[in-house]
């Protein structure tokens, strides 16, 4: 909002006011030099009154001068601000980065300083988020500028605030940013901005082990296979390129490796990965037979890493770890 003007009748007043007393001072002095100075009904110029004429044209000019800078600073109106720009700058699966392009207008004659901004970030119609920046700018007269104000949410603060959100692939925001400037007259004067949009919400897929099967048993050896399964929450697909991988059944490693079977994961959709296992049983030891054969509860942990691919531009390509325990059976 601009700021209406403030009336100039008061500030031409003063100016004319100025103007009056000081001709009329020149307009006595004037008369004196005419009743006192005068030969053959000229005046006679001397050097004092060189000088005096001197320091009163240059009052003059002054109190002209003065009065006009004071009218400027009087007429002060308040600068307007406006989101121009909203950009994405950073994306991941734990947060997201936005970037606020806000242009100020200054329609005064005189340059205008800014101090700093704040905001309030929504989301839902709550605050979410706050922040605050003391940037320093000047805004040349009647010139144009802008200002970035940046905001980072992690969307693992955003799920613990507000879990109905967990199941929403974005939600409604709106922030409230206030420009503080040090204005002649006003003194700290806050401008109010603020936009609305629309926040995508990304999360993690989720890698799990939906079983180990016995595929063939000998004396001497075994081969399982362990399959998994990927959990795609987003509104996106993915594709996953390799997975590394390190399996422990009760502390003792079973197996290590590299698959790159390519596995693309709809959006909302689960997708099944396969890995076989080799196992031998001499070089492994006894326990290791008693845990393929027998009927118990096996501790395992499972950790490693898998690289995913997306058509999001700013994601990409990007890797997940993997760092899981829990217990499972060994289905014959």
């Amino acid at each position: 909002m601009v700021a209406p003007k403030i009336a100039q009748g008061r500030h031409m007043a003063c100016r004319d006011e100025n103007y009056v007393m000081v001709t009329r001072w020149i307009y006595g002095r004037s008369h004196e030099r005419q009743k006192f100075n005068l030969r053959g009904g000229k005046p006679l110029p001397t050097k004092k009154n060189q000088t005096m004429w001197k320091i009163i044209s240059l009052l003059l000019i002054l109190i002209l001068m003065s009065c006009a800078a004071l009218q400027e600073m009087i007429n002060i109106e308040k600068p307007t601000a406006k989101v121009r720009n909203v950009r994405l700058t950073g994306l991941s699966l734990q947060q997201i980065d936005l970037l606020f392009d806000v242009d100020i207008f200054n329609p005064n004659a005189l340059s205008v300083n800014l101090a700093g901004f704040d905001y309030d970030f929504l989301l839902s119609g709550s605050s979410f988020l706050k922040g605050q920046q003391d940037k320093q700018l000047t805004i040349a007269s009647r010139g144009n500028s802008n200002v970035e104000v940046p905001v980072s949410i992690a969307f693992k603060e955003i799920y613990q605030t507000y879990q109905s959100l967990k199941n929403q692939d974005s939600t409604d925001y709106k922030i409230i940013c206030g420009l503080v400037f040090d204005l002649p007259v006003f003194g700290k004067t806050r401008i109010p901005v603020s936009q609305s949009g629309n926040l995508p919400l990304l999360k993690i897929p989720q890698i799990s082990i939906s079983s180990l099967k016995l595929q063939k048993l000998s004396l001497t050896s075994a081969d399982l296979l362990l399959n998994l399964e990927v959990n795609n929450p987003n509104n996106f697909s993915l594709a996953l390129n390799k997975l590394d991988y390190d399996f422990a059944i009760n502390n003792l490693t079973w197996a290590t490796g590299l698959s790159q079977q390519a596995l693309a994961i709809n959006k909302k959709g689960k997708s099944a990965l396969s890995l076989p296992l080799s196992l031998n049983f001499i070089s492994m030891g006894k326990a290791l037979y008693q845990a393929v054969t027998g009927d118990n509860n096996l501790n395992y942990h499972l950790k490693g890493a898998i690289d995913l691919n997306t058509s999001v531009p700013l994601l990409k390509n990007f890797t997940l770890p993997i760092d899981q325990t829990g217990q499972i059976k060994v289905l014959k």
